[in-house]
Parts: structure tokens; C-alpha cells; sequence
């Protein structure tokens, strides 16, 4: 869409019960802050008619669209796909579950038009909430981001919330290669070792309380350590034979 601000691009498996509401309360939130947008809803073979809800609220809402995203299927190809087809001048990943809170994509835009090319979205600032978090999953949440503080010197104390903005122009030059929960991860801190400046707000995170979570955790810690070997490779093994 020529001359839009913003492309929200929402991944979808079995969100028949999440998506309606998602999708509301995002173009409420929009539309009040004057913001143009798009929003891309990228499907991996729903069964339950995550479909249907999506065409039905798009015919009040053309700027919504349903994909349906072609194999190979998994999170990280749904959000890859999605970034790459956006045409706004930002890009926005959310969640359909809600666990991500629309009411902060204004904020977010804004740091992005005032010079972030990485708006975070963290739970762990001050200011921030977080409710239903589970104690392993945060323990493991902090173990990572620790890790990727010490070993990439980010400063951004949660990368790993898929919460993030980006500006398109900058992340659609970089390559993305994971499959899984670990891709926002993974595209902040390319952007990071490329050079581009990231910022966090904090922001409001609550677990789902429809559907089912896709997330667990042992495959996913597992994914963000060899994610974390390979962006440490990146940024001092490869950066290294480039100079």
C-alpha cells in the first residue's frame, strides 16, 4: 500500500478464538492514532476457521488480509514471509493471542520515526507488567537474554519477546534463517550487528487465556542457544575475516 506507516504481520496456527479480537482491538488502536496501515495475518493451515474470521472481519477492514502462508510451514518462515511482503515503512510483529498489547504500536512507531531502526517491545523494564508468566519459561527467558547482554553487548534486556518493530527498508536487506519462536530474536540482533540502532519501551505481556500455546519450551531454549553460537559467529568469527 503506497503511503502507509505501518504493516502488522500477525502469525497464525488455530487462532480461530484469538484472531477476531486481535484484529479489533489493532485497528482500533490504529485508526484512533491516525496511523495508515496494513495488517498481514500469515497462516500456517489453520483447520479451525481462522480463515473465516479473518475474511470476515476484512470486509469492514480491506487493509487486513488473510495469507495463506505455503509450505515449508513453522513460525519463523510465517513472520520471514510476512516482513518481506510488508509495505509500510515499519513493520510490526504481533501475536494473535493477545499476549502482546496493540495499545503500545503507536509508541513504537514513533521511535521508529524519530531514528530507531529496532523498537523492542520489554517486559523487563520499569514500567513494565507481565501476568501468567510461567517461573521455568522466565527463568530460561533470563538466562538467554543474559547471555546475549554479555556475549553481543546489546543493552536490550529482552530480545527474545517476538513484541518488535522494525524499519522495512533496513530488515528486508538482511537474511533471516530460523524456523521456529527464536526468528524476532534472531532479525534484532542481525540488525544489531549490522550497525542500526535498537531501542526498547516497555510494554504489558499476559499469557493467552484462548487456544492452545504452540510454545515449549525445551525446543525452543534449545533453538535460542545454537541462535546465539550463530549470531556470536556473525558478529566476531565472520565480521573478523570481513575486515
Amino acid at each position: 500500500m503506497p503511503g502507509t506507516d505501518l504493516t502488522v504481520v500477525i502469525p497464525t496456527w488455530n487462532e480461530a478464538a484469538n484472531i477476531g479480537n486481535a484484529l479489533a482491538q489493532a485497528t482500533s488502536v490504529l485508526e484512533k492514532a491516525g496511523i495508515s496501515y496494513e495488517i498481514l495475518v500469515m497462516d500456517d493451515a489453520s483447520r479451525d476457521g481462522t480463515d473465516k474470521v479473518v475474511d470476515d472481519f476484512a470486509k469492514s477492514r480491506p487493509a487486513v488480509r488473510f495469507i495463506a502462508h505455503p509450505p515449508p510451514a513453522g513460525f519463523g518462515y510465517s513472520i520471514r514471509d510476512g516482513v518481506r511482503m510488508a509495505k509500510g515503512d515499519a513493520v510490526a510483529i504481533m501475536m494473535a493471542d493477545l499476549s502482546d498489547d496493540p495499545a503500545y504500536l503507536p509508541e513504537m512507531l514513533a521511535r521508529i520515526k524519530e531514528g530507531c531502526d529496532v523498537v523492542v517491545g520489554s517486559r523487563f523494564l520499569p514500567g513494565s507488567k507481565i501476568y501468567g508468566y510461567r517461573p521455568l519459561k522466565y527463568l530460561s527467558n533470563r538466562l538467554f537474554n543474559l547471555s546475549v547482554q554479555l556475549c553481543l553487548l546489546t543493552g536490550i534486556n529482552d530480545a527474545s519477546n517476538a513484541f518488535k518493530m522494525f524499519r522495512t527498508e533496513l530488515i528486508c536487506k538482511l537474511p533471516i534463517e530460523s524456523r521456529s519462536f527464536t526468528v524476532s530474536a534472531e532479525m534484532m540482533l542481525r540488525m544489531k550487528i549490522a550497525g542500526h540502532r535498537i531501542c526498547q519501551v516497555p510494554v504489558t505481556w499476559t499469557d493467552r487465556t484462548e487456544g492452545t500455546a504452540k510454545f515449549r519450551l525445551r525446543n525452543t531454549f534449545y533453538n535460542y542457544f545454537l541462535l546465539l553460537l550463530g549470531m556470536v559467529k556473525l558478529a566476531y568469527i565472520d565480521g573478523l575475516f570481513k575486515r
